[in-house]
């Protein structure tokens, strides 16, 4: 069974795509674990860094979504959402990789990074399932600014 120059271009763009994001969940997951447990370090030096992200993840939203002439409050929704997801991964993630720095035994001398690789990839699936189906469930299936 032979695949397709496009079909072999789209799986490898998925593969790409659940590899990093379950990666980046499972290290938020970790940064969970790593505030949960006190083993943050100095985490407010590193607050500024993450509202930059945020703010650059603003932006981005906002001139990418208005090209596509959607509705203002819309528009405004979707990016503060989006910004506050992005700062909540950035500082969960890098917080969890810095704990993963600090302390690999606590990390991967368990089962422990394992559940967390795993609630990565449903995640993933989840937050693929819902890119692709949120029309279904907000009423916005063909609503254009006017």
């Amino acid at each position: 069974m032979s695949i397709d120059a496009a079909t072999r271009r789209f799986l490898v763009r998925m593969a790409a795509i659940v590899g990093c994001c379950s990666l980046l969940l499972t290290a938020s997951f970790v940064g969970v674990l790593a505030i949960v447990s006190g083993n943050v370090g100095d985490l407010g030096t590193r607050i500024p860094a993450y509202l930059i992200v945020m703010a650059v993840a603003f932006v981005v939203t906002v001139v990418a979504l208005e090209r596509n002439e959607i509705d203002g409050r819309l528009i405004l929704m979707t990016t503060v959402v989006i910004s506050g997801v992005t700062f909540l991964l950035s500082l969960l993630a890098v917080e969890g990789v810095y704990y993963t720095i600090r302390s690999p035994a606590a990390v991967f001398n368990t089962q422990l990074v394992y559940y967390m690789l795993s609630a990565g990839l449903v995640a993933t699936g989840l937050g693929y399932w819902s890119l692709n189906h949120w029309r279904e469930f907000t009423g916005r299936v063909n609503r254009r600014r006017r």
